[in-house]
């Protein structure tokens, strides 16, 4: 059986919830600032778990922030 070692937490961050989602795990992490992410973790064809999503929850007026590292596109 494999043994794996997810490290998404940093000191002061807290696991609220792991869940199976499409097949998939969403873990929703309390940050010690206060905002959640939620932890999109899939595994590869070799069975090889990686990060893929992370959505951050946070305070605003009803606005999604989508960023690929070049474009940001909001929703108002």
């Amino acid at each position: 059986m494999n043994k794996y070692e997810i490290k998404i937490l940093k000191k002061g961050d807290e696991v609220l919830n792991v869940i199976s989602y499409l097949g998939n795990l969403a873990v929703a992490v309390k940050r010690k600032k206060g905002h959640v992410d939620i932890v999109l973790i899939e595994k590869d064809e070799e069975n090889i778990p990686s990060v893929a999503e992370t959505w951050t929850i946070s305070e605003g007026d009803n606005e999604v922030t989508v960023s690929n590292g070049t474009v940001k596109i909001s929703t108002f």
